[in-house]
């Protein structure tokens, strides 16, 4: 122990800590810095997370500086492990993961994304010399920040060399699914056609063995399956999209019937609400130049900065629908406000989210309807059974599905009638 130190003070944090009564989180990232002096391994650690956790306190809600400067502090106590400790690459990503969310929140954004850099750094150093280290979360954040960025077809390459990393687990990984849908997000953002495709494939199967295995619900896959649907579609491969479709109507007609084999969490929400945000990506074009959500990534975790934008738009997104006068615009308007809506709801409410939207849902088939267009009646269907197979109300789905399903149809005959007659309808 060195001579410097305050002997009392030491003593007096000790019994700070092994007092019966708990510390308030300032008591204790008091007495671990009187500890951390004395021993850094020891106690750098437990310094660093004291004081992450004292950034989430009553008394500096309301205080941004106040906040970034703990985790700023947070970010000094990991440094001072030593890089030969085998926890000072995960004490330090956890710092710099906060002190770059506080940057966001005071909007300095060059400054975090000068940490995201140094995270992923950090990751892929670890990583080199250890396989089968499970740092990668300074990579995965770096892909979110190249997504706001509009860095996308750097990002599906980081996010496709995570998945590639994951993929000797299978099913048992199913970890993966989160940052599968992202790569996929990016990869589309990116105009990689294939890359999507692969990755929408790839999620497909794995929650196919997840289901096998019993670790994931019918729901999970019927979404997964339209996400794909959805990007065939996009891409012109009517045919595929047509047969995923027939599975899904299958799962949808047995969740129906039967309803799900167990009950599961409410993760179920946040996968919908994550794969029915990418659907709107063509409405949600950024300005060049301006950061924009990433959109494969759950609203939580888009950085402070970026989320509060983009729902404080919310309201002059109401009102852009209620002034459109065309009625093909007003569709077009009014899909954007529901899933920007839906978005935030899920934010805000977590599992409870739901009731209160589904009457954006019902009023974009109505205004489908009106419009008089299959294609898009189609759409708007789609769109309300996906959200009530969320809701788990499977009955309803299945209905708005079927009517969903032979209107595209009809969509499709029309095509075909359409053709030359020397033109082969399969070509």
């Amino acid at each position: 122990m060195s001579g410097n130190v305050d002997q009392d003070a030491v003593l007096q944090a000790r019994n700070v800590l092994l007092s019966s009564a708990r510390p308030t989180r300032r008591q204790e990232a008091e007495a671990y810095r009187v500890l951390a002096k004395v021993s850094p391994a020891s106690y750098a650690p437990k310094l660093a997370n004291a004081l992450i956790h004292l950034s989430f306190d009553d008394s500096v809600r309301e205080l941004p500086q106040a906040r970034l400067d703990l985790c700023q502090e947070a970010v000094d106590a990991a440094r001072q492990l030593d890089v030969s400790d085998p926890r000072h690459a995960e004490v330090l990503l956890d710092a710099l993961k906060w002190y770059q969310r506080r940057l966001f929140e005071l909007g300095r954004r060059p400054e975090a994304l000068t940490v995201g850099a140094e995270m992923a750094g950090i990751s892929r150093r670890t990583f080199d010399t250890d396989p089968d280290a499970p740092l990668w979360t300074g990579l995965t954040l770096w892909a979110r920040c190249l997504a706001e960025e509009g860095r996308h077809g750097e990002a599906a390459e980081l996010l496709e060399e995570f998945v590639r990393h994951s993929r000797p687990g299978g099913a048992q990984s199913g970890g993966y699914v989160w940052e599968l849908i992202a790569w996929c997000a990016e990869a589309e953002a990116a105009g990689l056609q294939d890359m999507a495709l692969t990755a929408a494939g790839e999620l497909v199967e794995l929650e196919r063995g997840q289901l096998a295995l019993g670790q994931c619900s019918l729901a999970s896959l019927l979404l997964a399956l339209l996400r794909q649907a959805e990007l065939y579609d996009g891409y012109g491969h009517r045919d595929a999209a047509s047969a995923t479709l027939d599975e899904a109507t299958t799962l949808l007609a047995e969740l129906a019937a039967n309803g799900e084999p167990k009950i599961w969490s409410g993760s179920q929400y946040t996968y919908w609400v994550l794969l029915f945000g990418l659907s709107g990506r063509a409405d949600e074009l950024p300005a060049p130049g301006r950061p924009a959500p990433a959109l494969g990534a759950y609203a939580r975790e888009w950085a402070p900065d970026i989320q509060e934008r983009h729902f404080a738009e919310l309201p002059a997104l109401r009102e852009a629908v209620e002034r459109a006068e065309d009625p093909a615009d007003r569709v077009t308007a009014h899909r954007k406000l529901t899933i920007r809506t839906t978005l935030h709801s899920e934010l805000r409410r977590g599992h409870r989210f739901l009731e209160p939207v589904l009457p954006l849902f019902d009023e974009g088939v109505s205004l489908t309807r009106r419009l008089g267009e299959e294609a898009r009646s189609a759409r708007a269907l789609f769109d309300r059974a996906s959200a009530l197979t969320a809701g788990h109300r499977y009955a309803d789905a299945y209905a708005d599905f079927q009517e969903a399903r032979k209107l595209r149809n009809s969509c499709d005959m029309r095509e075909v009638r359409a053709l030359p007659a020397s033109r082969d309808p399969q070509g």
